[in-house]
């Protein structure tokens, strides 16, 4: 995963250069945070920077669920989202399997 690199951007407020004082991550290059990373189906996300009570998930619906209750939701989200990146990647090499199996017939029997 990409790693944000906060001495790139001088747009950011002093706050969001620094790593989580928690987990010592800093945020992705999408603006994650670090700990969690890319989680699919929200809009937004903290962990709390240790501070379970500040932990937050925001549902593209709007809603959101904070403390405790987002912690247990963040943790199944970053394991289905790492299901689904998993998924992506050996479908992604399937069809390239496929597509490279292709090419090598078409040129094998000038196709």
């Amino acid at each position: 995963m990409n790693r944000f690199d906060a001495r790139d951007n001088e747009n950011l407020y002093e706050y969001e250069k620094l790593p989580c004082e928690y987990c010592g991550e800093y945020k992705t290059y999408e603006g994650h945070d670090g700990c969690l990373g890319e989680l699919i189906g929200i809009t937004n996300a903290c962990c709390g920077h240790g501070n379970k009570n500040k932990a937050y998930v925001q549902f593209l619906d709007g809603t959101s669920i904070r403390g405790n209750d987002a912690i247990t939701i963040q943790n199944i989200l970053k394991r289905n989202s790492q299901n689904y990146q998993d998924m992506n990647r050996e479908y992604q090499d399937r069809l390239n399997f496929l597509n490279s199996s292709v090419k090598f017939y078409k040129e094998k029997w000038n196709l």
